[in-house]
């Protein structure tokens, strides 16, 4: 029944506000919300106050205290935080402090407000896709930036650079602090240290087929500036790849037994593949592989050539080479007792007499005015 409908749901669940604080974050800063979700859940399951044991990381987004300060003073103007990005110094070193341990307290706190933690994560977001671009020459896809998300945007360049020129090389000993915070990422389950490459591919894992840009109504991604971003999407699933124009769009699971990659028969492959131009599709010819046969031998004996028959035989006698291709695969033919009830009774045992049709007028009850 609902094959092609959405059944309706009778009880509507209440929206989770972590999901909708990130929706709307992602609508804020033009990021995907594909991509924020996903890295939320990654980094604290979606829990707001989440805490790391290894760094400073707190938050949806696992924040550390530098980078937070650094956002706040960026985008807290924006977002009605004027008063905390204004509390916010930088060193002669390049260091944010907050002169007011108090204050600076209420602005790390806000690491765990949903709301706060996912607008800085879009603008970090389109702030890092930004740098990729510049140093790679190419947008970045979700993975990379996700790289750009842990190890910040100069460390991801690094490491797409190191897989690409010296893949074997320890990932470790090029980032030591990042190792040390994210063991998991950077040493295997027997503590052995990964390559630049085996990093590379764990963090593009973690983002694969992950758009990065919010999207418009026709469904085209789009940045914060309103610039197409399609390039910076990663490739599409599996699935979808694999439908070549000559391919059936839909309905690929009643007609295949592989998943989108082979068809059923032969038959069914010729159906599905675009003719060339003045071609037509031919069904096959082996009367075993075909579902619907066109003529067997005992229909050809049971009825018997009239003159008509036979000028129509001998007209197409020459196009005799054409009828070899089809169109489709024919019906079966017509039953002999549909086509000619007489031969058929002819045929019929003698001994198996056809019986009359039942008699039901002694059950009916006639009445008066009827």
């Amino acid at each position: 029944m609902f094959l092609f409908t959405t059944p309706q749901t009778r009880e509507t669940q209440p929206a989770n506000p972590v999901v909708s604080a990130i929706r709307d974050g992602a609508a804020k800063t033009g990021a995907g919300f594909d991509y924020l979700l996903k890295t939320a859940q990654r980094e604290s399951s979606l829990e707001p106050d989440a805490k790391a044991k290894t760094s400073s990381a707190t938050g949806l987004f696992q924040f550390i205290e530098q980078t937070w300060l650094s956002m706040v003073k960026q985008e807290g103007p924006k977002q009605g935080l004027s008063s905390y990005a204004d509390a916010i110094s930088e060193t002669g070193g390049g260091r944010l402090t907050v002169a007011d341990p108090a204050a600076r307290e209420k602005i790390l706190e806000l690491r765990k407000d949903p709301q706060v933690a996912a607008v800085m994560a879009g603008a970090l977001t389109q702030k890092n896709r930004e740098q990729l671009t510049g140093a790679l020459g190419r947008q970045p896809h979700a993975g990379e930036l996700y790289m750009a998300h842990v190890l910040g945007a100069r460390g991801a360049s690094d490491l797409i650079h190191a897989a690409a020129s010296d893949p074997s090389r320890s990932a470790a000993k090029d980032f030591p602090d990042a190792a040390a915070a994210n063991r998991g990422i950077f040493f295997d389950k027997t503590g052995r240290a990964r390559s630049a490459q085996e990093v590379y591919g764990v963090l593009a894992a973690s983002h694969a087929n992950t758009q990065l840009a919010a999207t418009t109504a026709s469904g085209q991604a789009v940045t914060a500036q309103g610039t197409s971003a399609g390039q910076g999407s990663d490739k599409p699933a599996e699935i979808a790849a694999a439908l070549s124009p000559g391919r059936a769009k839909g309905l690929i699971g009643l007609f295949s037994t592989e998943g989108s990659r082979a068809p059923v028969s032969q038959a069914v492959a010729n159906l599905w593949t675009t003719p060339r131009a003045g071609g037509t599709r031919t069904a096959a010819l082996d009367a075993a592989e075909r579902y619907f046969p066109r003529q067997t031998k005992s229909d050809a004996t049971a009825t018997a050539p009239t003159a008509s028959d036979a000028a129509a035989a001998n007209a197409s006698a020459s196009s005799a080479s054409a009828a070899k291709a089809v169109g489709a695969p024919l019906p079966p033919a017509r039953p002999v007792e549909l086509t000619q009830p007489m031969a058929a009774a002819q045929e019929r045992p003698a001994g198996r007499a056809r019986r009359a049709p039942l008699d039901l007028s002694s059950f009916m009850i006639q009445r008066s005015g009827t």
